[in-house]
């Protein structure tokens, strides 16, 4: 029986290190996956963000303003000499955002009159206009409370009574789903899993299609002995080694690397990868079961995965979609492992109930992969697809 399946086991690897795609598929596109991730907002946040300014009055006071919003991390200013021209550099991408520093800002600050301040941004970047725009905020607050804070100081108040007028109420804050305001283990512990497991469903469909594709499920099933418990092991075994060990570069690169928050256990979040794996292959081995060409069952695999971030509920919290779709989210492995990941690796969650219920979860999905063997089986006898 070791023979057997060592000899397929062996066999696949053949197949993968003579076919230059496969490798670039296999083995380019993780690493690509791996670098952009872990350069993608190293700093946690995107940081200098090229904004054009337009100074119409260019005082003192509108020049002390230019240079709050240059001196903040994420905004990076570069001066335009008309309007048209910063709204054509936000249309060219050359810009994220584009500011108006009105004529006689000054003057109305210092008679008291109402002013206004203008930031646009490009709605179709949606995270970096609103980093800039927070930030265009938070420095206009300040700059105007500067102000009013030195008006009553000169009235005779002193720095306490005057800082109490401006802030009567101090807000104490704590942020829900990202409590370390990072974009970086915020997203990078959501993105690489939900690309790596992209490429485990589409692989595993692919090396239990190819061979029906190919008309070479009998030959498959002789080298087994006749044996499809042999024949699914020794087909399946090698890509199950590739993600495995990608999985444990992903959970280096996610909490050594990139840094993101850990309290649970390195073997277990490892061991949590390597279930969702073997679920992608229980899942992938049904659909080659049911479908009648490769090339649906390809299809529907990368739909299917493709499909899970969205419901995931992890950018949108679950809790605020409709009660059917928070059901829906349960059809797709990713969701369990996601939420288990965020609970048991980043928030240090032993076990709860929330957890049982997502290892019931994968118990239903391994049930898939039990169903297909038979019905895979018998596609191996026939040696190839029904069309």
């Amino acid at each position: 029986m070791i023979k057997k399946i060592l000899k397929i086991f062996l066999g696949e690897w053949s197949h993968i290190f003579s076919t230059p795609r496969l490798l670039v598929v296999l083995f380019g596109i993780p690493i690509f996956i791996f670098a952009f991730y872990g350069s993608l907002m190293e700093k946690g946040v995107p940081t200098k963000l090229p904004v054009a300014i337009l100074d119409q009055d260019k005082t003192p006071f509108s020049r002390q303003l230019g240079m709050m919003l240059n001196a903040t991390s994420t905004i990076d200013l570069k001066n335009v000499n008309n309007e048209l021209e910063g709204e054509s550099s936000v249309r060219r991408n050359d810009s994220f955002a584009f500011i108006i520093i009105p004529k006689n800002f000054q003057r109305n600050i210092e008679k008291g009159n109402y002013t206004s301040l203008y930031c646009s941004y490009n709605g179709q970047y949606l995270l970096s206009g609103a980093i800039i725009f927070k930030s265009f905020q938070t420095v206009a607050q300040t700059f105007m409370a500067g102000i009013v804070l030195q008006t009553l100081e000169q009235k005779g108040l002193s720095s306490a009574e005057a800082m109490s007028s401006i802030l009567p109420i101090n807000a104490d804050i704590h942020i829900l789903y990202n409590p370390y305001t990072s974009y970086s283990y915020y997203l990078s512990i959501a993105f690489i899993p939900m690309a790596l497991q992209i490429m485990a469903m589409i692989m595993s469909i692919y090396t239990f299609g190819l061979v029906l594709k190919q008309n070479r499920g009998l030959e498959l099933l002789n080298q087994a002995g006749g044996n499809i418990y042999i024949a699914i092991i020794g087909k399946i075994l090698p890509y199950t080694i590739i993600f495995f060990s990608f999985g444990f570069l992903m959970n280096c690169l996610l909490f050594y690397k990139i840094g993101t928050p850990f309290r649970g256990s390195f073997i277990g979040v490892n061991i949590l990868f390597f279930v969702l794996i073997l679920i992608c292959h229980s899942i992938a081995l049904f659909i080659v079961s049911i479908t009648t060409s490769f090339r649906t069952a390809l299809t529907i695999g990368g739909d299917y995965t493709a499909l899970a971030f969205s419901f995931a509920g992890y950018t949108f919290p679950a809790l605020g979609m409709n009660q059917f779709i928070q059901y829906l989210c349960y059809i797709f492995p990713y969701t369990s492992y996601m939420r288990f990941m965020v609970d048991y690796g980043v928030r240090g969650v032993i076990f709860s109930n929330a957890q049982k219920i997502y290892l019931i979860i994968f118990a239903v999905f391994s049930l898939f992969g039990v169903i297909g063997i038979p019905l895979y089986h018998k596609k191996l006898k026939k040696g190839h697809y029904d069309v």
